[in-house]
């Protein structure tokens, strides 16, 4: 990782080295030992807190643990909890309502449950009727199929059908999981307009889902799609999530970095999705869906190299299963390299559609479809709109910092800045990293918005420049030198690792001559930092520790 390259870093720290503690240090009401694998929830009372003993344990089953809305039991480790197991899950939760599940509960261990290993099953499964659960800062991995299933499968007891159940309030965030050999997470049923059950002869339709928030997880090389979310109807969003090498067993019709299936109704945002085989966003849902400052690298581009027989999309709409009507708003999306269209509109049952301020950036079928390569739709004019999206055939025009380091911030002298359209209720007040947009008069286009004060069209960074920071890590003040630079005002900006804005100054600097930040302890807690230093004559970027 090239840490001069400061917005990559600053996605991946984001997931990383989160300092978010919810649950850290609390308190145990129980102990779990390790030894104690089938935990009886009738046991414990709403509000109760319940601790796993550190140490290496076959299978955790969780069967009937209630809280409440206000008063949720929560499980938490203490220590370092590793489930290695041949079992068919490493986690079940059976009739499960109000429970949060969280590894958050030491200082030493972002992760501090981790399903090392599920020989014949899934990672974590939450199903038999269970509802309102989360799940944070888990690593899950090598598991035989997916890394966290959340349905509950319909059998003839019809417990389990959309007219008598419906899972409530699922959030999965900060979780890492990798190396699952089929999907990364199986949220609600695929089977969105029945499902035949063959021991009683008939076709029910699975349960809905109402409330799903799926954020700031880590999904790294799954076989299949990396998040599958379907029958989630109600209050979906899907956001802040980095997802890496998904569909590596490139298994027809299970192939997205996400994919929004039928009966969902999602938004969709602020994701990083990397080096996948298949698609980088499928879907399949219905209503008004937004999808927004999404960053979208090389989808599809190892399915079959070169072969444009295969096609892969950055972002891909198909039809719902059951002909729903859809309506999308796809807006500051960037988008870079996908194998064959940036964005592909395959659905005959749509109105009210939206296409702006996106950037699609050297689609690799561009020598064989042109200008088809980055939005490739058949809709008639009166059923969409589209404006303002900047298309290139080669990526290096755009302006973006840089890159070769998979860098797409947006350097001050982008073709970028200030050009996208406003879109007045459709528009978006922040970026792909929470920054506030329009930092200026007028928003940029794709998920970046740039931060540099002087950006506009004929501003230039100057190669070469320098910036000497110390000392690091910093206590109370940071002295900084640059070159290349001359007497003036320096706008200063510095963010934390989840590209948070922490502090922002204005300051004199002489020409190579040391120059103090104070920081302020009030505004600052150990970690790491960037440091942003605008001047007109260019952007300077570098990285600190504060240790107070």
């Amino acid at each position: 990782m090239n840490w001069s390259a400061p917005i990559i870093s600053i996605i991946l720290a984001q997931f990383l080295f989160c300092a978010s503690i919810t649950f850290a240090q609390k308190n145990c009401n129980y102990t779990i030992q390790s030894t104690d694998l089938n935990i009886d929830g009738s046991e414990f009372q709403p509000g109760d807190t319940l601790c796993l003993a550190a140490g290496t344990r076959s299978y955790l089953y969780l069967k009937d643990v209630i809280g409440t809305a206000e008063h949720p039991v929560v499980i938490l480790n203490q220590g370092k909890v590793i489930i290695d197991t041949d079992h068919y899950f490493g986690i079940k939760l059976s009739g499960c309502r109000y429970v949060v599940i969280s590894g958050n509960n030491s200082s030493s261990d972002q992760y501090g449950i981790q399903v090392k290993r599920v020989g014949n099953g899934a990672g974590i499964t939450i199903d038999d009727l269970s509802s309102d659960v989360e799940i944070a800062y888990v690593e899950i991995s090598n598991t035989a199929i997916g890394g966290i299933y959340a349905k509950t499968d319909p059998d003839c007891t019809f417990a389990a059908t959309r007219e008598n159940f419906t899972l409530y309030n699922l959030k999965i965030h900060h979780c890492y999981l990798h190396d699952i050999l089929d999907e990364g997470m199986y949220i609600g049923s695929s089977k969105y307009t029945g499902q035949h059950l063959n021991d009683c002869d008939t076709t029910v339709l699975p349960h809905l889902l109402n409330g799903v928030r799926i954020y700031n997880n880590i999904v790294d090389r799954t076989g299949w799609d990396g998040i599958q979310v379907s029958s989630s109807s109600t209050d979906c969003k899907i956001y802040n999530n980095l997802i890496l090498n998904d569909s590596y067993r490139a298994t027809p019709n299970q192939m997205s970095g996400i994919i929004i299936g039928g009966g969902s109704n999602c938004d969709c945002y602020n994701n990083s999705i990397y080096d996948g085989k298949g698609d980088g966003i499928d879907i399949f849902g219905f209503g008004t869906m937004r999808i927004f400052n999404n960053l979208i690298v090389r989808a599809g581009n190892n399915y079959f190299p070169g072969d444009l027989n295969y096609p892969r999309h950055a972002i891909f709409v198909g039809n719902a299963p059951d002909s729903a009507i859809a309506n999308l708003r796809i807006t500051y999306n960037t988008i870079i390299k996908p194998k064959t269209n940036g964005i592909r509109y395959f659905n005959r049952f749509t109105q009210s559609n939206l296409f702006a301020n996106n950037i699609i950036a050297e689609p690799l079928s561009f020598e064989a479809y042109g200008n088809q390569s980055y939005i490739n739709h058949q809709l008639e004019q009166t059923l969409y709109t589209q404006q303002n999206n900047l298309m290139a055939s080669i990526a290096e025009t755009v302006g973006f910092l840089d890159s070769n380091d998979d860098n797409y911030d947006l350097k001050p002298n982008s073709l970028a800045v200030n050009q996208a359209a406003a879109l007045g209720a459709n528009d978006i007040a922040f970026d792909i990293l929470q920054r506030g947009r329009p930092f200026h008069e007028q928003s940029d286009q794709g998920a970046y918005e740039c931060q540099d004060p002087y950006a506009n069209i004929n501003t230039c960074i100057i190669d070469g420049k320098q910036l000497f920071v110390y000392p690091n890590p910093v206590k109370e003040s940071l002295f900084f030198q640059m070159t290349k630079q001359d007497d003036s005002d320096v706008i200063v900006l510095v963010f934390d690792l989840s590209g948070m804005l922490v502090l922002r100054e204005s300051l004199w600097v002489k020409k190579g001559e040391e120059t103090e930040l104070k920081l302020p302890p009030d505004l600052f807690k150990n970690g790491m930092y960037f440091l942003y230093l605008y001047t007109k004559s260019g952007t300077y970027v570098s990285k600190f520790s504060y240790l107070r």
